[in-house]
């Protein structure tokens, strides 16, 4: 996700787009760069404190799912720019650019959100077999 965002915010200032368009792209992926921050440490205290045996994996599970639930979040909030910049790109070329990198950003955004919580659903399948033996 991090990447994601970090390469819009570099790509977006450059290509021709609709202004208000363009700001409001820049201000959604600006979000989803501090998400992305956020949930990269919180994972890295959650990973020392594991290693530590100060987290549970009860609480590891809600940890995460929370995190996801933020990541998540981010990217929905970027459907409402993607489909004005279809919109845009409708009717004018120009935009057509910004729309294809957004789309694909928040593809593999998505695809991320979604391996991420399989993970978390494999974590908590794994504690609760773990906790009835």
């Amino acid at each position: 996700m991090e990447t994601q965002a970090a390469s819009l915010l570099e790509t977006l200032p450059k290509l021709p787009m609709n202004e208000a368009l363009r700001a409001n792209a820049l201000k959604l992926s600006a979000g989803l760069n501090d998400a992305s921050g956020r949930v990269t440490f919180e994972l890295a205290l959650l990973q020392t404190e594991l290693g530590e045996g100060k987290a549970e994996a009860a609480s590891a599970v809600r940890i995460l799912a929370g995190m996801d639930a933020l990541m998540m979040g981010a990217v929905a909030a970027m459907a409402d720019v993607v489909d004005e910049l279809e919109k845009a790109a409708e009717r004018d070329e120009t935009n057509e650019r910004p729309f294809v990198l957004m789309i694909e950003a928040t593809g593999a955004m998505l695809q991320g959100i979604e391996k991420a919580k399989a993970a978390t659903q494999a974590l908590d399948a794994a504690g609760s077999t773990a906790a009835r033996m």
